[in-house]
């Protein structure tokens, strides 16, 4: 009897999984894909190649120059293979924003973003000057 006691309490100890084998993990449902910005003279080139892509579906891109939106497009991917698309450059800060399903898959940057000087003194409200 003590020994069958014992014998739970030890089985109560160890991680015990059912069943002993979980099988496969689920496919991941988000695409992979490796995407470059490169200027070339007055415009700019996206090269995409996209690994894998759990179904069919619209690529959103939006090109930003600094915070203004300049231009929103729309890819359509049908699988695995290599995509391109050509957007307007212009002087400045550029920022392209790819989104599948509402989320954001990658951000590319061409340019130097302007960032507010750490020299410049700026009044901020947080008490007096003394």
């Amino acid at each position: 009897m003590r020994g069958l006691l014992l014998a739970l309490l030890l089985v109560g100890c160890r991680y015990t999984f059912f069943p002993l084998d979980p099988g496969k993990p689920p496919p991941l449902q988000r695409p992979f894909l490796v995407a470059r910005l490169q200027p070339e003279g007055e415009e700019a080139r996206l090269s995409l190649r996209v690994e894998r892509l759990p179904s069919p579906g619209y690529l959103h891109l939006r090109w930003y120059r600094g915070e203004a939106l300049l231009l929103e497009r729309a890819l359509f991917l049908e699988g695995p293979g290599n995509y391109g698309l050509s957007l307007p450059l212009g002087e400045g800060y550029h920022r392209l924003l790819g989104l599948w399903e509402g989320e954001v898959l990658f951000q590319l940057d061409l340019g130097t973003p302007r960032l507010p000087d750490p020299d410049e003194e700026e009044d901020q409200g947080q008490g007096q000057k003394g």
